[in-house]
């Protein structure tokens, strides 16, 4: 009785002295968690595609299956045992109810049907939570019966888009910090929290965005309200953004916003 009373007081007394573990490197908590959702919304596997022109991915599980669409070209689908169809780009059509999309495309060789719903949706094989559920309906001109399959999917983005980027230009017609209170307007996006932050040169905003591949969404804007000596150009410059989707790209250094058919926004990234 007595050996298993002093047992349990060893037990008690180190176990109160153990010393957490310290993260690798010392990088604070909240950083590594940001990372760990980038890293889990864009693998590095996913740039290339990006590349490619790719702008939605979905797979399914069994059977597996994979979705590839490029909303400007095509859509593609593709199983392990040799089914495949290739259709061009179709314009989607949406519910009037529901937040759902379904592009129909055919081809010589079969149908392809893709509907897309923004509903979180976790991958049954792996637990990977993503925001939309995707169903699949298909079927070659050899086959009698159509195929059905449902699975998850996921918008691809530039992921160098993450950044602070202070407006260089508008249709070639540089920016001049002495015309605004707060300096040249700027943009930080939030790929994480899908937020976008930043000023008009006088009055602060921000807002909802969502990366729709080659196009960035953006929800309507709120701003402070402050008034400035250049208030017409915040005016016009608000307007060409607020609730529009927006094609963009990046090349080094600089992001470009088409912001219509003949006018874009040009941004430099901050150093």
């Amino acid at each position: 009785m007595i050996r298993t009373l002093l047992f349990i007081l060893l037990i008690v007394l180190f176990g109160n002295c153990v010393t957490p573990l310290k993260t690798g490197n010392n990088i604070p908590q909240e950083d590594n968690i940001v990372a760990n959702k980038l890293l889990a919304l864009q693998p590095d596997k996913f740039q290339t595609q990006f590349a490619q022109g790719i702008d939605f991915i979905a797979t399914g599980n069994e059977p597996f299956w994979r979705l590839e669409i490029d909303f400007d070209k095509s859509m593609h689908f593709k199983m392990p045992d040799g089914f495949e169809i290739n259709t061009p780009a179709v314009k989607g059509v949406k519910a009037m109810d529901a937040n759902v999309t379904r592009y129909d495309a055919s081809t010589e060789k079969g149908t392809l049907t893709v509907q897309i719903q923004k509903l979180e949706c976790i991958n049954d094989m792996s637990g990977e939570k993503l925001g939309y559920t995707v169903t699949i309906t298909t079927k070659n001109n050899t086959d009698k019966d159509y195929r059905t399959y449902k699975g998850c999917g996921q918008y691809l983005a530039d992921y160098r888009l993450h950044d602070i980027w202070v407006l260089d230009s508008i249709n070639n017609k540089k920016m001049v910090a002495g015309d605004f209170l707060k300096g040249i307007p700027q943009l930080e996006f939030n790929l994480v929290e899908k937020k976008i932050f930043g000023n008009t040169g006088c009055n602060n905003i921000n807002g909802v965005i969502e990366v729709l591949g080659k196009k960035i969404y953006f929800a309507r804007l709120v701003t402070t309200r402050m008034a400035c000596k250049n208030m017409d150009f915040e005016s016009a410059y608000l307007q060409k953004l607020d609730s529009k989707t927006i094609y963009y790209y990046i090349r080094p250094g600089k992001l470009y916003l088409q912001v219509s058919s003949d006018s874009v926004f040009v941004y430099r990234k901050v150093d």
